[in-house]
């Protein structure tokens, strides 16, 4: 009888053992069934961030050809401009004579020496010395 006792003894606790043993892995599935579905929910979240930002860099890729392109006919605008201003300052005589004068009191030329050089009016040289010490300050 001790035998069928130790043998019924080491059966129970056999049993005892894998019973713990199936309750430990149950634990263990539920534990990594829950941490794959908070995986799965940042995995949702973060297609979703992901598709929000390509939207977003899209529209700003193309904002920027926009502003390309209108920077673009700016530049144009203005190089027309400039050339259209320097024919003008070609065509007047008088308007040489003043952008001469100016240049000369961009370089420190006295009223005397502008009213001589340019032929124009000491009120004129007065005007300009003025106009220019008062931009330059």
């Amino acid at each position: 009888m001790d035998t069928l006792l130790i043998l019924f003894l080491l059966v129970t606790l056999a049993l005892a053992i894998a019973s713990a043993g199936v309750l430990f892995l149950w634990r263990q599935i539920a534990h990594l069934q829950r941490k794959l579905s908070a995986m799965e929910l940042l995995i949702k979240e973060l297609t979703r961030v992901k598709e929000s930002t390509r939207k977003q860099l899209t529209e700003l890729h193309a904002n920027a050809l926009g502003v390309g392109g209108k920077v673009t006919e700016m530049e144009k605008a203005i190089l027309a401009v400039a050339e259209r201003q320097q024919e003008i300052s070609h065509q007047d005589p008088e308007r040489k004579l003043y952008s001469r004068a100016a240049k000369m009191v961009e370089l420190g030329a006295g009223l005397d020496e502008i009213m001589a050089e340019c032929e124009i009016p000491k009120a004129e040289a007065e005007l300009l010395i003025s106009l220019r010490s008062k931009a330059a300050r």
